[in-house]
């Protein structure tokens, strides 16, 4: 079995299984989930799969972060969701908000079609740049050709749209694209290009049916309003047409009632809604560039980590068809996605940690390009300033690129720095792309040089003495400790001999284990119960002094559903240092396929110079002096 396939199957049992997931498919960096159930997924268990960087809900979507590698994770997943009936059904999810709804069915919409936009896109900015730099003229034959290639996906956008937004609302894509090519027909492109004298179109003689002259080419809105009726249409016809003549004469039907309506009232209504959106945007930052660049600028790693990106993506290609400019979500996603990686490389320089610096310059890497999942998950967010620090300058350089009017001339995918000819002028002016230059170069090296120089509370090796540095000042043991006790009596078991690479590479952070030969878990500290799953193999605790304790019954015995174990606390329960907290059949969970080992880990490791098992092998009883916490 490949590493992804075992990844894929592992997040698809703690969803819930595959007749729990009503969509599936994936972003640049995510694994998205529709579920009919989402109280059936184990978050946490999903957050320590070994190449799971996070996992969240966003609105009623569930999204694991994979990285880099979600691609082909996907493609192991897929499978498995269709050939057990996953995701195919017509069941629906759960009720959710409609602003979750509205920004599931956007990202849905809009991700299938991004590579198509993301290379068009990016072309088109190549094509700029080589005009700006003198490599090429707007006038040429080879311009001519390439520009064509460039522009073919937005011209006819709504082809593309059709197919993506009948997939999403699960109808048939071939009488969509009946629709968007109406829309895109030569009789009505050729009047509002001006080409012929026709400024309307009455149907069926009926003086009140005008039908007015527009061009729906590079429109967004329109074909998916459009495509929403012809679901619903469709699907209605279907029911009172007998099966026999229903192949030929449900088509009929459906488009003599759904595209008449567009034409004549939902392509008008949603181009004028594209326009407006435009106007609103277009307007915020002429008037108000640098606080809604700060704002923007500063915020969109959260608007990043939502998802909350994919609605505006519509805003940003009808801000380009309009103006031929994106004056807002490209501009903003350079500046961020550049000072995340910033940020990162600030880590792989001044972290002591091997395993970190690794991470971060990689992840500082993928940031660069515009995948910054890695890095804001893995590393920034992990250390809390970095990310901070992240988030002020591009903030701040969101301000000067709002107050500048720095502006992006096509769509480009990836916002990084293979993004740059985007910014370039068409027109060859040089200003705007040296200002993309000038906000790249910054955008990576403020944030890179605050973590230098403001530092951050380092992640100590394993055997590593060295007192860790912050803000210039060394950071000393005061000479406190705190114990922590044995939950329970076994041999003690080092972590990294641990078959679960989520505790023994110590993601979780460090500690020890233990394989029981009893089966009671006492309190190893005073404090109280923050975690407890329903499964009840597993606890967390918050200490007095602020210490977090984990203590995690075997191996994925999440997968028993709470069968074998017994709880005596309850989340929010005041408990003392001995208290019982559970109860546990060791044998019964060994035949059920499932290892016993249990691990007592210090998931706030990160906040304390070390944690110190005071042995690694031997045997242990409950309440003796298991780790010590050095602070």
């Amino acid at each position: 079995m490949t590493k992804h396939k075992e990844l894929a199957e592992k997040v698809l049992s703690h969803v819930g299984g595959a007749g729990n997931v009503y969509q599936a498919w994936h972003c640049v960096t995510r694994l998205r989930f529709n579920l009919t159930n989402k109280d059936n997924v184990d978050i946490e268990a999903i957050k320590q799969i070994d190449g799971v960087l996070g996992a969240q809900f966003s609105g009623d979507q569930f999204q694991v972060i994979i990285g880099n590698k979600v691609a082909d994770v996907y493609a192991e997943l897929e499978p498995l969701v269709e050939n057990e009936g996953g995701g195919k059904n017509d069941q629906k999810s759960e009720k959710s908000g409609v602003i979750s709804s509205v920004m599931d069915f956007i990202s849905g919409v809009f991700t299938p079609i991004l590579p198509a936009l993301a290379g068009a896109g990016l072309l088109k900015g190549f094509l700029a740049l080589f005009v700006t730099v003198g490599w090429m003229t707007n006038t040429g034959d080879t311009y001519a050709v390439l520009n064509a290639i460039g522009d073919s996906v937005f011209y006819f956008l709504p082809f593309f749209l059709a197919v993506s937004t009948a997939r999403k609302v699960k109808t048939n894509e071939y009488l969509a694209l009946i629709v968007a090519g109406t829309m895109m027909y030569p009789t009505f492109i050729d009047a509002a290009n001006g080409l012929t004298d026709q400024t309307s179109f009455t149907l069926f003689n009926l003086s009140f049916i005008s039908i007015p002259v527009l061009s729906y080419a590079s429109s967004v809105i329109p074909i998916i309003l459009s495509v929403l009726l012809l679901k619903y249409v469709y699907n209605g016809v279907k029911k009172v047409v007998p099966s026999v003549i229903s192949l030929m004469f449900s088509p009929l039907l459906t488009f003599l009632i759904v595209l008449p309506i567009t034409l004549w009232i939902i392509g008008p209504l949603g181009s004028n809604l594209g326009e407006g959106l435009s106007t609103v945007f277009v307007w915020l930052f002429d008037v108000a560039g640098p606080v809604a660049g700060l704002l923007l600028g500063g915020l969109m790693p959260l608007v990043i980590m939502t998802g909350m990106h994919y609605a505006f993506v519509p805003i940003a290609i009808q801000n380009i068809n309009s103006s031929g400019t994106d004056t807002f979500l490209q501009p903003m996603m350079f500046i961020s996605n550049l000072a995340q990686s910033g940020a990162a490389f600030g880590v792989a320089v001044r972290s002591r940690n091997k395993a970190l610096k690794q991470l971060a310059a990689s992840s500082g890497i993928s940031a660069m390009i515009g995948i910054t999942e890695p890095a804001m998950y893995g590393v920034n967010m992990k250390l809390k300033k970095p990310f901070i620090y992240a988030m002020l300058s591009s903030g701040v350089l969101g301000a000067f690129a709002g107050w500048y009017g720095f502006k992006a001339f096509a769509l480009g995918g990836l916002v990084g720095v293979f993004s740059i000819p985007v910014f370039a002028d068409p027109s060859g002016a040089v200003g705007a792309i040296v200002v993309a230059v000038l906000l790249f170069v910054l955008s990576l090296v403020i944030p890179f040089v605050l973590v230098l120089v403001l530092g951050f509370k380092d992640i100590p090796e394993e055997n590593d003495s060295t007192p860790v540095v912050e803000n210039k000042k060394e950071i000393v043991a005061s000479g406190k400790e705190k114990a922590i006790n044995s939950p329970l009596k076994g041999e003690l078991v080092p972590l990294k001999d641990l078959s679960d690479p989520t505790f023994a590479q110590e993601i979780m952070g460090k500690g020890v284990a233990i394989e029981p030969t009893e089966n009671r878990i006492f309190a190893p500290i005073s404090g109280e119960v923050m975690v407890l799953p329903d499964s009840q193999h597993a606890i967390g605790i918050k200490g007095d002094e602020g210490e977090e304790i984990l203590i995690h019954i075997g191996i994925d015995t999440v997968s028993l559903k709470g069968e074998h174990f017994k709880a005596f606390v309850q989340v929010g329960d005041r408990i003392e240092v001995g208290e019982l907290l559970i109860t546990f059949d060791r044998e019964a969970i060994k035949e059920a396929g499932f290892q016993t080992v249990t691990m007592i880990i210090v998931t706030n490791t990160p906040d304390y110079l070390d944690v110190l098992p005071m042995n690694e092998s031997g045997l242990i009883f409950e309440g003796e002096q298991l780790l010590t916490i050095i602070r």
